[in-house]
């Protein structure tokens, strides 16, 4: 792999890595705020945190393809 190419996959794994900390953080938080939230709203909110969680796998799936392509290339 040259290294330009190497470059840009590890950047884009820092890039994935930041996010998927702050999606962390974010659902974390979502979670506590949850149980503070009215019976009524509640739903909406379940709703978000779980669409949260599934965008957080999916980043999480990227990382280790990336990973993995990285580790097949050196």
């Amino acid at each position: 792999m040259d290294g330009l190419r190497k470059v840009k996959i590890m950047d884009a794994k820092k890039k994935i890595e930041k996010e998927i900390a702050r999606k962390r953080r974010l659902i974390a938080d979502g979670e506590k705020i949850l149980k503070e939230v009215p019976d009524h709203l509640r739903p909406s909110q379940q709703n978000l945190l779980e669409m949260y969680k599934r965008r957080l796998a999916a980043l999480e799936e990227e990382l280790i393809r990336l990973k993995d392509k990285d580790f097949e290339n050196d």
